[in-house]
Order: C-alpha cells, then structure tokens, then sequence
C-alpha cells in the first residue's frame, strides 16, 4: 500500500506532525510519499523517520518538490528481531563447539605439535557431545525455517541484517557443520 501526503508550503513542524500522523495510521509493510518543497522540512522528516527507525529515501527531486519515499516498518521489532537471530546464531555455533571440545586438545596436538595438556579438562565435555549437536542443528534448521518465512511475507528489505540473512545464516550453518562433524571427518584428514 502506498499513500501519498502533500506537505509542500507548510510551515515548520506541520510537515512532521502531518508525516507523523499518516505513518501512526498506515499498517506495517506499506510506504508513504510524502512531498515537500523546502530543505528544512525535507531534513526534519527524514530525521524523524529515521529516529522512528523507518528507512528513507528520496524517490524524486526537481525544482518544484521532493519526493521522499518511507517504508513502514516497526524499527523496534526489527532491532528485537536483529538481536535474537544474532543470539541464535552465536549460541548455535558455541554449542556446536562445546560439541568438539572434548577432542580440541589432540587435534591442536597434532596440529600443532605442541602438548595442549591443560586443555585435558574439556574431556569432560565428551558425554554431551550428542546433546550439544543437536542443539546446534536444531538452533540452525529453525532460523532456516524463519528465514523462508520471512522471505514469503517480506515486502521490502530495508535492514542490514535482512539483506545479508542468508549469508549470515550460510556462514553460520557452515561453522555448526564442520564444527559439529569435525571428530568424525577429523580422523580421515590426518591419515
């Protein structure tokens, strides 16, 4: 949905009462195209849209007006959103390393050549390996699944972490793998 608002020759702060007043009544995913035509008014719009963490742009500017262009998108269930995949995605891939924590310290041995004895104590670790990889992959196989979702209801991307979700979520999905599978691959590399 897109709705247009006319605040050209408006007298300051009209142009951001008005621009306030349309963003409060138009549902998420929708745009407003708000023209103006005087450099403060374009400038405390923008402010105010982008304090209300909603991304702007100008769609057009000639002589007489500028169009900017706000999509409607609540900034702070993004920025919840942000911080919960960051979260998940974290704590997969510790998980999936606690996972291969109880054989770290022969791998950098041979790796390395040097003795990594004071990491000995990570041994006890070894009778959870099973329940740290599932955790992992489970973690993994859900931010997958909310990633399809978004992409079907999604009608602009206009944050850092939705562009760049999927390769985000790959890199991810690539560490909890090798991480998660290491001590199973780890011994046909070394031979």
């Amino acid at each position: 949905m897109i709705q247009t608002l006319d605040c050209k020759n408006l007298e300051c702060p009209q142009p951001v009462i008005k621009t306030k007043e349309a963003i409060e009544s138009l549902p998420n995913g929708s745009f407003l195209e708000v023209e103006l035509n005087s450099f403060s008014s374009i400038e405390n719009v923008k402010r105010f849209s982008k304090n209300q963490g909603l991304h702007v742009e100008v769609k057009s500017k000639t002589k007489e007006a500028t169009i900017l262009s706000i999509s409607i998108e609540d900034g702070r269930e993004i920025g919840k959103e942000d911080k919960s995949f960051y979260t998940l995605i974290v704590g997969s891939i510790v998980s999936a390393f606690l996972a291969t924590a109880c054989c770290l310290a022969p791998f950098l041995f041979l790796v390395f050549g040097v003795s990594m004895s004071s990491l000995s104590f990570l041994q006890v670790l070894a009778p959870y390996q099973i329940y740290f990889s599932l955790l992992s992959g489970a973690v993994i196989l859900y931010l997958w699944y909310d990633y399809f979702q978004r992409v079907k209801k999604q009608f602009v991307c206009s944050t850092k972490l939705c562009k760049n979700y999927k390769l985000y979520l790959s890199i991810g999905t690539l560490f909890v793998l090798v991480f998660s599978t290491y001590p199973y691959w780890v011994n046909y590399i070394l031979e």
